[in-house]
């Protein structure tokens, strides 16, 4: 991966990379060959994420040449003995695909065998037009016909001089060029924070940029943790705890964002610098940079690859110098290990009604949707009775009572443009409810308007009630959603937030008795509305023609009306004016006098079939000439 564009000359390390070559040209002949033999391959401690070793070792300080060919240099002394061997027992073990991009085989995990391998490559800016570009120079379309399922696309980066964080300018001109490829797009930002706090606005950077864009994003949002060129960061230079615990504040911000996390770094950064156990438990990928055709190879007296098989990678960045038809540069190419047999898990009843059944599942990760099978009493198929996405439950209505179902779910993923089935969940049998007394209806349902985004709810107690279940009717599709459950049949209101402004809202409501661990849900209340406030209105301006006032505003979405009020100055109150209507924001106050002072105010006004409501401006005030 690649950070910034600085140019630095490398004279001195050109000087340094001549030492050490004259040094290995000095090594014999015999230890040449060993060396040949075992690691023919780039080099292995690299990992520079969006552009070419070669590019890097130009013009950027970020390549780690000294440190990289001092590695090289002493892995001479431990490949000698025993190296051949163990490389040999690891290949038999090891399964081997052809990279269409670098023309070489690579060897995997022979515990990855049951994974399906898709091709990848990150890019940057460095495959645009550079810094303050805003155009991508891939032909995605080229890219996709070669097998190209999904790229990581540097989105933001943290200047390791400053430590200011700075967008990718072409990062949405790569992002809709691949989507539009049914390419799948994770993000990646350049990382060298020294805290927790640095962690959290790092990932919060890629978050916002996603709602600033409106970008699909289905792949993981990426951590990249290499040196920078100026030295803000540098392996090494935290303990062990302190970058680990930067790695999860990163991750857990990502993650109650509702994304998957993932942190890249090269192999031996991983193994000495990360308790990669930890990020596993908690559900933060781990993406490893090693430029070798044998990403696990185990080298007798090398400790840090030795401990390479402890670690859990799903992708692996295996050259910096791969190339593809849609492009006239070297790429970063990278292989994903997707394990599509896993399982859906947490099939469970949530609601049990005499005519539906509420079903719930756990998440399972890069799903685009679900299947839904159905088996009734008696019989032993399984019928696919509906697809959802972007929700892990299902209500199955118009069932018979007293009737045993039972439900498998199957998930679904689109990679590539390319549908794949995983492996179905256990199966579930629930019985419909025959003899519990149901609760009584709902009654005296009131909606209250609170703000531009939150409506109260209220209603009536029923005897005997466990909880209530609180539906809101999906303004796409017209069905009512459950959108709350109140656990407490004494609590008998609920406030709805995260709408939208100026938008009328319906609602029903129901009560709930738990018998046996399950719930048991009566009739729905009729449905009842309430609708939110428009935004205020802003920017009221104040003219003068002659003794006239022009009162003028922005436009307030989904306003129906507007109504223009004065200050009396007598009474302190304001009063009406004049009504506009929708989409005109002006009026003009004609009775206004010569060098009398006036304070306006205007109302945006939301008016729907439940009624009428509306939010105000500030008061602005204008004497007349």
């Amino acid at each position: 991966m690649r950070e910034e564009g600085s140019l630095i000359t490398v004279k001195i390390k050109a000087f340094a990379f001549g030492l050490c070559l004259m040094a290995l040209l000095a090594l014999p002949a015999g230890i040449m060959r060993a060396q040949a033999a075992t690691e023919p391959e780039e080099d292995v401690t690299a990992g520079i994420m969006g552009r070419s070793v070669v590019d890097e070792m130009e013009d950027s300080e970020d390549v780690g040449l000294l440190e990289s060919l001092a590695t090289i240099a002493n892995r001479y002394s431990f490949l000698l003995v025993g190296a051949e061997a163990t490389q040999d027992e690891y290949k038999a073990n090891a399964w081997t695909t052809a990279s269409a991009f670098t023309g070489k085989t690579y060897y995997h995990r022979s515990a990855y065998k049951g994974r399906k391998i898709f091709n990848g490559m990150d890019v940057s800016w460095w495959q645009g037009g550079g810094n303050g570009s805003t155009i991508t120079k891939i032909d995605w379309t080229q890219a996709h016909n070669e097998g190209i399922s999904y790229v990581f696309v540097r989105a933001s980066s943290r200047d390791s001089s400053s430590g200011s964080l700075y967008a990718d300018t072409c990062a949405d001109a790569h992002i809709q060029g691949a989507l539009a490829n049914n390419i799948n797009v994770g993000l990646y930002v350049f990382s060298q924070a020294l805290t927790t706090s640095e962690a959290k606005e790092e990932a919060n950077a890629l978050i916002s940029q996603i709602k600033q864009y409106g970008w699909d994003i289905t792949m993981p949002l990426v951590m990249d943790r290499e040196n920078g060129s100026y030295k803000r960061l540098v392996a090494g230079q935290l303990s062990k705890s302190q970058e680990t615990a930067i790695i999860e504040a990163f991750a857990q911000t990502v993650l109650d964002a509702g994304y998957t996390p993932m942190v890249y770094a090269n192999a031996s950064w991983l193994v000495d610098y990360v308790d990669t156990d930890a990020l596993d438990k908690m559900g933060c990928k781990i993406w490893m940079a090693r430029y070798n055709t044998y990403a696990d190879t185990r080298v007798n007296s090398d400790a840090t690859y030795e401990k390479l098989s402890a670690i859990n990678y799903e992708f692996w960045q295996y050259s910096s110098t791969g190339t593809i038809s849609g492009f006239s540069g070297n790429v970063d190419v990278d292989f994903w290990y997707k394990d599509l047999s896993v399982a859906v898990t947490g099939l469970a009843a949530e609601e049990v009604e005499t005519d539906s059944i509420s079903l719930r599942w756990d998440a399972v990760d890069s799903a685009s949707s679900y299947q839904v099978y159905r088996s009734q009493s008696g019989s032993a198929s399984y019928s696919l009775i509906d697809t959802v996405a972007g929700t892990c439950s299902y209500t199955d209505t118009g069932l018979s009572r007293g009737t045993t179902y039972s439900y498998k779910i199957k998930p679904i993923y689109q990679i590539g443009g390319t549908t794949y089935s995983g492996t179905d969940s256990a199966s579930l049998s629930v019985t419909t409810e025959s003899e519990v007394t149901l609760p009584e209806q709902v009654t005296g349902v009131y909606a209250a308007t609170l703000t531009k985004s939150k409506i109260a709810l209220s209603w009536a107690e029923v005897e005997g009630a466990s909880g209530y279940c609180i539906y809101r009717r999906n303004l796409d599709t017209g069905k009512y959603v459950k959108i709350a459950t109140v656990r407490d049949g004494g609590i008998l209101s609920y406030e709805d937030a995260g709408l939208k402004a100026a938008t009328e809202y319906t609602y029903k409501v129901s009560a709930y008795i738990t018998y046996e661990g399950k719930n048991y849900v009566g009739t729905r209340s009729v449905k009842f509305k309430g609708m939110t406030k428009p935004a205020k209105v802003k920017n009221v301006k104040l003219s003068t023609a002659g003794s006239s006032i022009t009162v003028s505003w922005d436009k307030v979405a989904r306003a129906t009306s507007y109504r223009v009020y004065r200050l009396n100055e007598t009474t302190g109150k304001y009063k009406l004016i004049a009504k506009t209507k929708k989409g005109i924001c002006k009026y003009t106050d004609k009775s206004a006098k010569s060098g009398e002072s006036y304070t306006y105010k205007v109302r945006a006004y939301f008016s729907a079939g439940s009624g009428e409501t509306y939010n105000k401006s500030e008061a602005v005030t204008m004497t007349v000439k």
